[in-house]
């Protein structure tokens, strides 16, 4: 594991020393140009131009300022596609003013208190984001301005008159400069809300955002944590949006996906210990873990709510602004493996600076790789020779099922380690994987597809190191086509009326929506083309739907597996070539036992955003 991410990180050094090299030649050029200019400027035949082009100055000085005036207007107005989205989909003035009615008829009404921990705050942004909580639905809140020893003296001067514009606004110093979580620990000692929230003091809520949370707690009183979508505020307006998921712990490990606008019941806060200033940067995170080791009932509000300013020592424009919250991330990731009794090492993964945990293998166990032989000849021998050149893993054995049609299957294998089983012409695949796994012993199963290749020789172990987890049902890897695009991450439920793979036909390396391509995450369903099980958990669901094939059954036995309380798993450290797809089938009966039995997860995948495409699972905005 360290070797590895030692070549991972020397890999990264790589790039960014020839992207340096690249940033001294443009310097040195530009450095040439800049001295170019200064000799056109002071040159003979410039004078005379001026002279000559005097009269037409004025006209061009006029248009100028009209230009600019035109061009801040249309900076003013929505231009993209997400801020066009934006602006259809936030709160009218009408639904504002119907939900400060509806508020004060709630049955339960909480009082909010909103933690803003203020240090040399420009005093315009610190406005803003005042003038946020100011404009709430709703209305029971107070909001703690906490500062933290600011020395500006122009924030010091105003920051008394801020707090007089409402009773609710109450102000209180350090004194000196602690760092942001003892300024939050103050604020969480003078909140007297049942509720805690946590807004960064330059940056805005959306005025609808208390009220949501509210509303949430008229039909879910038991929520201890709730947090909701997010996008960034820079110059040009709003924009580069983050649809979240609800609630997935192993997004949470790979990084810290809640985020902003989160709530908490403040006694759970207290009770975990509040904030701890060795995470300063990476205090929420820290907080966060602590919070859901105490509770598994979070809830997640899929709206923009929050706007996270972009500024130049801000890591919403690159976590690179802030190289010390990616160490105190890690280790506040670490923390929570060790309160968990989880051997296991944490490193950054450098391509995308989220987090990838190593899990120690507490036992190589026994995996039995079920291979079917229905259609494919030439395609198997390129299977089984990769898995017995690149497999490290050391317990495993080869089980190739076959019918009466498979095509010369004992010939071509002979050269390979594998046992034969036989299985009745006509019988579905999913019937097979059945069967097959009645006649093996392996405490774990791992179906394959017959035209897979591996690409890294730790692919299985990495696998094994998720499926040895007593709350996993179910692990699956990332399968690429011939020409490196996604065929594979995952299944995404409701898309196309049933079910799509994640991603499919997008590059390798695409970053839509939180990086959840590149990164260890939950789904809610993986695809039997390469999913590692636990025999127990597969015996306990019945094993794969004879009624049904081909993806719709995956999807089945997961979603078996998931209402019995077990995680499904997508992991995109262990890889394959996925040489021959083929196109599934969906039969109108499958359909129907699946819309049956089904209906509500289809209706909502917890793991995709309802904001996102519903025509593509390629976590794409959903424009209509």
């Amino acid at each position: 594991m360290h070797g590895a991410e030692l070549e991972d990180a020397h890999r990264h050094i790589a790039e960014l020393e020839e992207k340096l090299l690249k940033l001294k030649e443009y310097r040195r050029e530009l450095k040439s140009l800049r001295e170019e200019r200064r000799r056109l400027r002071k040159s003979p035949e410039r004078r005379v131009g001026q002279v000559l082009l005097a009269p037409y100055r004025l006209p061009a000085a006029f248009a100028k300022k009209v230009w600019r005036k035109f061009r801040g207007e249309q900076r003013r107005r929505p231009t993209t596609e997400y801020q066009k989205w934006f602006e259809q989909h936030r709160a009218s003035a009408q639904d504002l003013q119907r939900m400060r009615d509806e508020a004060r008829t709630f049955a339960s009404r909480p009082l909010i208190s909103v933690l803003t921990p203020v240090f040399d705050t420009p005093v315009k942004r610190l406005e803003e984001a005042i003038q946020s909580v100011l404009a709430q639905a709703y209305e029971n809140w107070e909001l703690l301005l906490i500062d933290d020893g600011s020395t500006d003296p122009d924030l010091l001067r105003v920051l008394p008159h801020l707090a007089r514009r409402d009773r609710r606004v109450v102000t209180a110093s350090l004194g000196t400069h602690e760092g942001i979580s003892a300024a939050s620990n103050r604020g969480l000692e003078l909140a007297r809300g049942e509720w805690v929230t946590f807004v960064d003091h330059d940056d805005v809520l959306e005025p609808d955002a208390l009220f949501r949370i509210v509303d949430l707690l008229q039909t879910h009183p038991e929520a201890d944590l709730i947090y909701t979508d997010e996008d960034k505020l820079g110059e040009g307006g709003f924009e580069a949006p983050v649809f979240k998921p609800d609630w997935s712990p192993d997004f949470f490990l790979s990084y810290n996906y809640v985020g902003h606008l989160t709530a908490a019941r403040r006694d759970l806060v207290q009770k975990a210990g509040g904030f701890r200033s060795e995470f300063d940067s990476a205090q929420d995170y820290d907080l966060f873990f602590r919070v859901i080791e105490l509770t598994n009932r979070i809830h997640h509000i899929p709206r923009i709510l929050y706007h996270w300013r972009r500024s130049e020592s801000s890591s919403s424009i690159s976590v690179r602004q802030k190289p010390q919250q990616l160490d105190a991330s890690r280790r506040a990731i670490e923390d929570h493996l060790k309160r968990r009794s989880e051997s296991a090492h944490v490193a950054v993964d450098w391509r995308t600076h989220a987090f990838r945990v190593r899990r120690e293998l507490s036992e190589a166990k026994k995996i039995a790789m079920v291979l079917l032989n229905f259609q494919r000849g030439k395609a198997l021998e390129q299977c089984l020779e990769s898995l017995t050149t690149k497999t490290d893993y050391p317990n495993y054995e080869i089980l190739v099922v076959q019918n009466d049609t498979s095509p010369g299957a004992s010939v071509c294998l002979s050269r390979f380690p594998y046992r034969l089983l036989n299985f009745a012409r006509g019988a579905n695949d999913s019937a097979a994987k059945n069967y097959a796994a009645s006649q093996i012993d392996a405490p774990w199963l791992l179906f394959l597809d017959g035209s897979i290749e591996a690409i890294d020789a730790d692919w299985l172990t990495i696998m094994a190191e998720h499926v040895q987890r007593p709350e996993v049902g179910a692990v699956g890897a990332c399968l690429l086509n011939r020409s490196g695009s996604v065929e594979h991450a995952g299944i995404v439920m409701g898309v196309n009326g049933t079910a799509q793979p994640a991603f499919r036909g997008c590059a390798a390396e695409h970053h839509r929506t939180n990086r959840q391509l590149q990164v260890t995450r939950n789904c809610s369903a993986v695809s039997s083309a390469c999913m590692l099980a636990r025999r127990e958990v597969f015996n306990q669901v019945s094993g794969f739907d004879e009624r049904l094939s081909g993806t719709l059954a995956d999807v089945d036995l997961c979603l078996k597996m998931r209402r019995d309380g077990y995680l499904i798993i997508y992991t995109p450290f262990a890889k394959f070539y996925w040489h021959e797809t083929l196109a599934d089938k969906l039969d109108d009966n499958s359909k129907a036992i699946m819309r049956q039995r089904w209906a509500d997860v289809l209706e909502r995948d917890s793991y995709y955003n309802p904001n996102l495409s519903r025509e593509r699972a390629d976590f794409s905005l959903q424009l209509s």
